[in-house]
Order: structure tokens, then C-alpha cells, then sequence
């Protein structure tokens, strides 16, 4: 059973207008009524706020009917919300620029003040309202430079799954301010226009320049809100397109090489982990076999970041290291491929039996096979 909040021995704070006379008459203000009463919770703790408002106690002032209040509460939350715009910030800070998950955030916040996971979702949402509520005040404070060197705009539109809403943002590239962002039911020109653009072009500022990747429809509008205004494709995306036969031949030598590894290494580390625990070749196989495991994790983020060739360069890596070992005596590896080479003569003629030397023999080989 969910237990209460216990507010009895939260503190109370009184707020009341800075004035005690009518502006309008002087007469002296009289108590009218309770405006705000609730608990709020901020970063420095809890107290309950009690905003109080006065009128004019002349019945025939202009003012006789205004109710004054003070402005502070305002500065401290939001009407009917019982958490500070401090706790608001807090959560926006650790979701959108620590980048912290819902569960981090409720866990960090508990320690601080009482609050419940849905709760944490709610402030993130006010947060996110506060944003948009505040940004024609970030574009007015950059107003001067853009009326002295224009806008650089750069659009992007980002679509999770085909078939679903299409988010389009619009930046200042110098700036890094984001001036629209706008959810698009369709990608038509004529929606692009009306919906993104126009409310850029509302603003006022001359539009220097424009960069977007090659979608024809962004290409179309930008040229009948802008006509002639320099238009350049993205070069990320264009390396991105161009690169996609490399990337697609990375990702097909990619597969096979573990396709290959993942079948021949599994047999190898099950024998390995079936070794005694008191051979002292045992951690050594298994850090090899670990190293070999890892490369099947690896994927790839083209056009720069190619799966196929870094689980390449990690096999070659893992085979220079045995072929290092098997040249000092010293290392078990090196001792397996002494071994194996002059077994009769240094234990009388007798081949010793060990298993780890023939699955070092192994792990050298799987490392090897695409060298």
C-alpha cells in the first residue's frame, strides 16, 4: 500500500505583493484571498508555499477588482506544479546533456528529494516545454549578429522507421542554434515549405547560405522560399552514399570471417575451460580465446568505421602476438612450439600428452586461417 508524504513539519513561507498601497489610489491594500497553497519541493529542500493576494480597499477604485500577488512564486515553479524550476533543470541536465536513463536519474534524484519514476518522466516533458517556451528568447539574444551576417542554415530530417512521422530540424551552423523543428506527416515540398521554412523566414534574417543532404523535396522548397540562395549537399552524407559499396563489401567479409571463427572457436574454449585449473597454460589460452571472442562483437559505423576490416586487423594482431611468443622460451606459448619441435630429446624420446599445447597449437591456428 502506497504510504503518504508526511508534510507536517514541512516549513511555511508567506508571499504577499511588495507594495501595501494601491498604485492607482494609495489607499492601503487589504487581504482578499489564499492564491497558491502547495508543498514544493526544490534542490534545497521542502517547504509550503503560501501566496497571498491583496486588493485595492477603496470600492470605487479603478484597481478595486486586481487582485495583487507577488511575482515570486512565479520565479520559483510553475502554477499547480509541485517541483522548482532548479529540480526541472537538474532532470533536463542529467537526461539531455549527461545523457543519464530514466532509472539513473530517478535513483540520483531520490537521494535528494522525494520523488517517483513516473514523476521524473512528467519533469522531463516540462522540461523539454520550457525549451521551446524559452527559445525565441535565444534567437532574439543572437538577433544582432544574424542581422549583421545572416543565417547559415543546416537541415536535417531524421525518420526512425519507414512509414512513421519524419523530424526535421533546422540549425544555425555557426550558432549551433536550433531555429525549427517540426514533425511532418509527409515529405512533400509544399509541407516542408509551409511547416519548417516559412517560420524561418518569418524571423526577419537574411539566409546566407543553406546546407542538406540530397533529398529533392528540401532541395525544391529551399529554392522557392530562397531563390538563388547557395545550396550545398552535406558532406557526410555525400561520403556516406559513396562509400556504400565499400561498406556493403566490409560488411559481406565481415559475416563470413565470423561466421568461420564463431564455429571453429567455440569447440577450442570449451576445451579449454575443461583443462585443469592448476595448469598453468589454462589463463593464458583463456585470454587468447577471450581476445579471438571479442572480434565478434565488433560492428560497423560506415563510411569510416568498417566492421569487416578491424576484425581483420584484431586476427592479424592476435597472431603477430603468438608468433611473439613462440620465440621466447620463457612464455607458455613459447614453450608449447619448443615443445612440439624437440619433445624426444628433452624428455628421453616420450611425446608428453599434455592437452594445452595442442589447443595453443589451435588458438594460433584460428587467429592465422585469414592471415
Amino acid at each position: 500500500m502506497r504510504k503518504a508524504k508526511d508534510n507536517s513539519l514541512v516549513p511555511r513561507r508567506y508571499f504577499r505583493p511588495g507594495f501595501s498601497h494601491c498604485p492607482k489610489c494609495s489607499a492601503p491594500l487589504t487581504r482578499h484571498a489564499t492564491v497558491q497553497k502547495k508543498v514544493l519541493i526544490t534542490l534545497e529542500g521542502r517547504f509550503r508555499l503560501i501566496s497571498l493576494g491583496y486588493r485595492c480597499s477603496r470600492k470605487r477604485c479603478p484597481n478595486a477588482r486586481v487582485v495583487f500577488v507577488s511575482p515570486e512564486p512565479a520565479r520559483l515553479s510553475l502554477k499547480g506544479l509541485s517541483f522548482g524550476f532548479d529540480v526541472i533543470v537538474q532532470i533536463g541536465w542529467w537526461r539531455f546533456w549527461e545523457h543519464r536513463t530514466l532509472d539513473e536519474i530517478w535513483e540520483l534524484a531520490q537521494r535528494r528529494f522525494p520523488i517517483s519514476r513516473r514523476q521524473v518522466l512528467y519533469l522531463i516533458v516540462d522540461f523539454l516545454c520550457l525549451l521551446k517556451a524559452a527559445q525565441p528568447a535565444r534567437i532574439a539574444a543572437h538577433g544582432a549578429t544574424y542581422n549583421r551576417h545572416g543565417l547559415r542554415l543546416s537541415i536535417d530530417a531524421m525518420q526512425p522507421e519507414k512509414g512513421n512521422d519524419v523530424l526535421y530540424v533546422v540549425r544555425e551552423l555557426r550558432s549551433g542554434l536550433t531555429l525549427q523543428a517540426a514533425k511532418l506527416s509527409n515529405q512533400r515540398a509544399e509541407t516542408i515549405r509551409a511547416q519548417v521554412l516559412e517560420p524561418i523566414r518569418a524571423l526577419g534574417f537574411t539566409v546566407r547560405a543553406i546546407v542538406s543532404d540530397a533529398e529533392d523535396a528540401i532541395h525544391r522548397a529551399c529554392q522557392e522560399v530562397w531563390p538563388g540562395c547557395p545550396h550545398q549537399a552535406c558532406h557526410f552524407h555525400a561520403l556516406r552514399e559513396a562509400g556504400k559499396p565499400i561498406a556493403a563489401a566490409d560488411q559481406t567479409m565481415m559475416v563470413k570471417i565470423k561466421r568461420d571463427l564463431r564455429l571453429k572457436l567455440k569447440p577450442v574454449r570449451r576445451a579449454i575451460e575443461a583443462l585443469d585449473e592448476q595448469d598453468p597454460h589454462r589463463s593464458v589460452l583463456l585470454d587468447y580465446a577471450e581476445a579471438l571472442r571479442s572480434s565478434l562483437r565488433v560492428s560497423s559505423l560506415p563510411p569510416f568505421q568498417l566492421g569487416g576490416r578491424r576484425v581483420f586487423e584484431d586476427l592479424r594482431a592476435v597472431a603477430a602476438s603468438l608468433r611473439r611468443c613462440q620465440k621466447k622460451e620463457s612464455s607458455p606459448v613459447g614453450r608449447f612450439a619448443r615443445c612440439r619441435n624437440g619433445l624426444p630429446q628433452l624428455l628421453g624420446g616420450r611425446e608428453p600428452h599434455s592437452p594445452s599445447i595442442g589447443l595453443g597449437d589451435r588458438i594460433g591456428t584460428l587467429a592465422a586461417h585469414r592471415r
